[in-house]
């Protein structure tokens, strides 16, 4: 995702944000913890 930001991708990159967020609710909803492993900081 950075660097398709980076290359201003920026369909590119809003598609993977969509899909990343999407993910990361999932993910946070059945109890995982991202914190530690969430590099991406906005």
């Amino acid at each position: 995702m950075l660097l398709a930001k980076e290359e201003n991708a920026v369909r590119t990159y809003a598609d993977l944000k969509e899909d990343y967020v999407s993910l990361k609710a999932l993910l946070t909803s059945l109890g995982v913890n991202l914190t530690e492993i969430d590099r991406i900081k906005e």
